[in-house]
């Protein structure tokens, strides 16, 4: 049997001790900020909101297959080395097509009624990742 271990020190001081604890921690109800439930979306919104998920993805998807041909037909230019394409290697040309991406949907989405201004982190890295990668699987495809 294990041998309950005596705890030190005395009783009023350790009750002592967790009331002042008690006291000095900041109580939940103050340090929790008021937030209003988030009010349901209509059916005109949800429309809406659908809508702009489709356009964003077709979009995003449509200047990835561009950009793909684009580097193919850059491509007859290539360097000494297959993955160069002229003097740039690869990760170069990879960086500057998310450059050239990003910039011109930060552009275009406002011009399709899409309210780019509240995108969040998740919404760009979606709609890159899909140019990313139909970018490469297009220039993939034609290399081949």
């Amino acid at each position: 049997m294990a041998k309950k271990e005596k705890k030190s020190g005395r009783k009023d001081e350790r009750g002592l001790a967790a009331e002042q604890n008690k006291m000095t921690a900041p109580k939940e109800t103050e340090t929790k900020t008021k937030k209003e439930p988030p009010r349901p979306k209509t059916a005109a919104d949800r429309k809406k909101d659908r809508r702009d998920g489709i356009v964003k993805t077709v979009f995003a998807a449509a200047l990835g297959v561009l950009a793909g041909f684009a580097c193919y037909y850059i491509a007859s230019t290539t360097g000494e080395n297959p993955w160069e394409i002229g003097e740039f290697p690869w990760h170069f040309i990879l960086l500057s097509v998310i450059l050239v991406t990003s910039l011109f949907q930060r552009v275009a989405y406002p011009l399709l009624k899409i309210d780019a201004a509240s995108f969040k982190t998740k919404d760009w890295l979606y709609v890159e990742f899909i140019v990313v990668d139909l970018w490469l699987v297009t220039w993939t495809i034609l290399l081949n």
